[in-house]
C-alpha cells in the first residue's frame, strides 16, 4: 500500500475531528440560550441538556481518530526517547497492536450496541422524550473510525515507518 493511502485516511480522520469541533460552538450556544432563558426569562431551553449531551458524544467520539492521526494523545515519552530509531519503531507498533486489540472490542461492543438501541428505538424518559440511538450510532462511528485509523498507523508504521506518514500532516502535537 502506498503512502499516500495511508495520509489520505489520516486526513479524512483530520477532517472529520475537526468539524466535530464545530460541535464545541453549538454546545456553547444552546447551554449560553438556556442559561439566559433560565436568568432572564425563567423559561429554560427544552432539552438543552440532551442536545448538548449529544453535541458532546460528537465532540469527543468523532474526533478521537483526528488525535490519533497527529498524535496529539497525551504521552509520556521518557523512555521511549532513550530508545534508538529500531526500538523506538518496534514500540510503536507493539502500542499500536495493544491499542487495535482493546479499541476494536470496545469498538465491537459499541456498534452491537448501537444496532440493539436503533431497532428498540430506544429513548430517554424525561419530561421530552429523546432518541438515544442516533447517540450511539456516532459513538460507534467515530470508534470505528478509530479503529481504521489505528490499522492504518500500524500498516503504516510497518511499511514506510511513522515519520513519513506524520511528515505530511499537520501537527498537532502542542510539543515545543
Amino acid at each position: 500500500m502506498s503512502l499516500k493511502f495511508f495520509t489520505a485516511i489520516s486526513r479524512f480522520s483530520i477532517a472529520v475531528g475537526s468539524l466535530s469541533g464545530l460541535a464545541t460552538g453549538v454546545m456553547m450556544v444552546v447551554i449560553l440560550i438556556d442559561v439566559i432563558g433560565r436568568a432572564f426569562f425563567a423559561a429554560p431551553l427544552p432539552l438543552a441538556t440532551e442536545i448538548s449531551i449529544m453535541l458532546l458524544i460528537v465532540k469527543i467520539f468523532l474526533g478521537m481518530a483526528g488525535a490519533q492521526a497527529t498524535d496529539s494523545n497525551f504521552q509520556v515519552t521518557i523512555a521511549v526517547d532513550l530508545l534508538n530509531s529500531r526500538w523506538r519503531r518496534i514500540q510503536r507498533i507493539f502500542s499500536l497492536f495493544i491499542s487495535l486489540i482493546g479499541m476494536g472490542i470496545i469498538a465491537w461492543l459499541s456498534i452491537t450496541y448501537a444496532i440493539t438501541s436503533t431497532e428498540r428505538g430506544e429513548v430517554s424518559f424525561g419530561v421530552y422524550l429523546w432518541p438515544v440511538w442516533p447517540e450511539r450510532i456516532i459513538l460507534a462511528a467515530g470508534l470505528a473510525l478509530l479503529i481504521v485509523q489505528i490499522l492504518s498507523d500500524l500498516f503504516a508504521t510497518i511499511l514506510h515507518g511513522s515519520d513519513k506518514v506524520k511528515s505530511n500532516l499537520p501537527d498537532h502535537s502542542g510539543s515545543l
